[in-house]
């Protein structure tokens, strides 16, 4: 069987966002795609966001689905991402658009050598405590408390890998906008590291113990140990009509009322905020001129937002069965199969040009999701 690590880049035309002309609005920081693109189903979207979020070893899923968004030339301008969505992230943004995928090939084949020749003292413990920290999507009202065990790799093995393969100086560079997520051990609050206020370094990747074991870092004299919810940090971006692709190598099937899915619990509080917005600007078309000048009515109709978001939630595993023992595969086998499956969701999620189709008049979010390798109805 190849290797994942050794699938091509692939053909096609693509086109570079950074290379596009800086919207002279946002500082320079976030940039607009022209409208030359190659898919014209794209050309609408001002941002091209990709939002990485937790899971360890299931983190290759995101990496595939990263180089087939690479295959196809789509390319982000905006990248969120925490615990190991932030490794994945950090390599991205920290490497020239022809040298990405090689360099998460060389992270995750060395991180799989390295994890095949040290072994936890007591897996099945850190395991354990890892999946309870992975699935506590709520504000914590204790420091979470790091397993004592050892990780997979040591957190200097992990500085190494990050910095053979991540440029620093680019990440900050802001031609691309980077946000990394983190969870605070003293106060429980989810925090997010943003090269638009930031300087970013190898310590906020770790902030979000992208491994488990790995040990709390010190930041500002304050420690952080523990993941977020990375797609909440598009609320803090400039209104702007995106196109977002959330990659999840874990997120349960969610209940009636999003149950314990992360993600999409996360989502479904954006929409209500989103959709109000768009219900506002809606309204405001039919307010009469003179009404205007009302100071309440002024009010209201400053929260209208005409953008949109479309986005495509792409989940690995939906199964919580095993969970703890899959998110520690780092064998290669296992790397490969995920780094396929997430390039094969790209290609299922990209064959479907009504999932890049506006939102309905009424709604200022719109969710196109694969789980499993299976796609759902829109919502």
């Amino acid at each position: 069987m190849n290797s994942a690590f050794d699938i091509g880049r692939g053909g096609g035309t693509s086109y570079d966002v950074e290379s596009a002309g800086a919207d002279p609005s946002v500082s320079g920081r976030e940039f607009v795609l022209a409208r030359g693109r190659p898919d014209k189903s794209l050309a609408r979207f001002e941002r091209i966001a990709l939002v990485l979020s937790g899971g360890g070893a299931l983190g290759a899923y995101q990496a595939g689905a990263y180089a087939a968004l690479e295959k196809c030339g789509v390319r982000p301008n905006w990248i969120a991402g925490t615990a190991i969505g932030a490794i994945n992230a950090a390599i991205i943004a920290g490497n020239l658009p022809h040298e990405r995928v090689m360099r998460l090939r060389q992270f995750w084949r060395e991180l799989s050598k390295r994890a095949a020749t040290r072994r936890s003292r007591n897996p099945a413990q850190w395991a354990r405590s890892a999946l309870t920290n992975f699935l506590s999507g709520g504000p914590r009202t204790a420091p979470v408390q790091i397993p004592s065990d050892e990780p997979v790799v040591s957190a200097a093995q992990l500085r190494v890998l990050i910095g053979e393969t991540v440029d620093f100086e680019r990440v900050n560079s802001g031609t691309i906008r980077v946000v990394f997520g983190a969870s605070n051990l003293a106060t429980g609050a989810e925090t997010f590291f943003d090269n638009d206020r930031h300087v970013l370094t190898p310590d906020h990747v770790l902030a979000g113990s992208p491994l488990p074991g790995l040990p709390p870092v010190a930041i500002d004299e304050q420690f952080f140990g523990g993941s977020a919810i990375a797609v909440s940090a598009l609320d803090d971006a400039r209104p702007a009509d995106t196109l977002c692709f959330a990659i999840d190598g874990y997120d349960p099937v969610p209940g009636a009322h999003g149950g314990i899915s992360r993600t999409a619990r996360e989502i479904t509080a954006m929409r209500r905020t989103h959709d109000l917005r768009r219900r506002i600007a809606l309204l405001a078309e039919r307010v009469p001129a003179p009404l205007r000048s009302d100071v309440d009515i002024r009010r209201c109709l400053s929260e209208a937002s005409s953008t949109t978001m479309t986005i495509l939630h792409l989940v690995h595993e939906v199964n919580a069965a095993d969970f703890a023992a899959k998110m520690t595969d780092f064998s290669s086998a296992a790397v490969t199969r995920r780094w396929r499956s997430g390039e094969s969701d790209i290609g299922t999620s990209l064959a479907h040009p009504r999932w890049l189709a506006p939102p309905p008049r009424l709604s200022g979010i719109v969710v196109h999701e694969v789980r499993g390798g299976v796609a759902a109805p829109p919502r």
